[in-house]
């Protein structure tokens, strides 16, 4: 028995470890995608999905099991067709991000990330038939407060943060129903988007628009590693939501639209209006309320 909760015990370290140090490095993304604003978004994200497909790729080919898996998807329409939406979603979600990361938005994109939990919630009711306990009926409704309290006093729709929550919320939807993983389902999602990555990136050349020149320059070196950037964070969370509880993993995630929103803040400096902040607490709220529920759900054994 010692031994079996000592083994608990290290399981659940490791677990934590990983899951918050992907939470933070995806934290971070708004810097390092700030030291690509010279580059077209639309480049970043091809190298973003091209070399994140070589990463991804690696680990695939190291393993027995996920080649099976792959395999197996690759040779059902339905599945391909299933991961190919999924993959437009992926990728809008990370144009605009990118955009607006180098415009001067990172706060505005850190609301998305803010509200995809929300969205998920939303999305899980409508659309799956959940039920929404009275908790969660308060934060969606208090989210909402927030975006309609942004909107009617500064007149402007944040369309960003809305179009993130939703592509992202709508991702977890599809890839709710698909039978790969994490890992496994981001490598086929980046394979099917090879061909249009590649077709892209022959349309800037033409309009010579490329900023990638040769692979030795500094502005070259770090789209190239934009893949590892983006596959290792994955792993990680992968690792440690196998062992964690899935409260706390779903607490875990306002961790990176935290540290988002304090980067454009603080580190950035970038404005915020009195109806913005009276939005951003109107969904904190509802981000509290919402995790208050989650772990009365998981101590009653739901």
């Amino acid at each position: 028995m010692p031994c079996n909760w000592l083994a608990l015990v290290a399981s659940f370290r490791i677990g934590i470890a990983s899951a918050l140090t992907a939470q933070i490095m995806w934290g971070l993304f708004p810097i390092y995608w700030k030291w690509l604003a010279q580059v077209p978004p639309l480049e970043v994200l091809s190298h973003r999905n091209l070399w994140c497909a070589v990463c991804l790729g690696l680990l695939v080919l190291a393993s027995a099991e996920r080649r099976r898996i792959v395999a197996a998807v690759m040779s059902s329409g339905r599945e391909v067709l299933q991961h190919l939406f999924a993959a437009s979603l992926l990728a809008g979600n990370w144009l605009v991000y990118i955009w607006a990361v180098v415009n001067d938005h990172v706060i505005d994109a850190s609301l998305g990330y803010f509200l995809s939990p929300l969205v998920s919630v939303a999305l899980g009711y409508f659309v799956f038939r959940e039920t929404l306990d009275f908790h969660k009926r308060v934060a969606v409704a208090l989210a909402v407060a927030g975006v309609l309290i942004m909107v009617v006093v500064s007149g402007v729709l944040p369309w960003i943060g809305l179009t993130l929550a939703a592509t992202f919320g709508l991702y977890g939807m599809v890839r709710k129903k698909a039978s790969t993983g994490p890992i496994n389902g981001l490598f086929v999602e980046t394979v099917l988007l090879v061909l249009p990555t590649f077709v892209v990136l022959w349309w800037l050349a033409q309009q010579d628009a490329l900023a990638y020149q040769s692979p030795v320059g500094w502005t070259e070196i770090l789209l190239a590693i934009g893949g590892l950037v983006t596959a290792l964070p994955l792993v990680l969370y992968a690792q440690g939501a196998r062992s964690l509880p899935l409260s706390l993993s779903g607490l875990l995630v306002y961790v990176t639209p935290s540290i988002q929103f304090l980067i454009g803040w603080i580190y950035y400096q970038e404005p915020i209006s009195g109806a913005s902040w009276v939005g951003f607490i109107c969904i904190w709220l509802a981000l509290g309320v919402y995790s208050a529920s989650l772990v009365r759900s998981v101590a009653q054994g739901r």
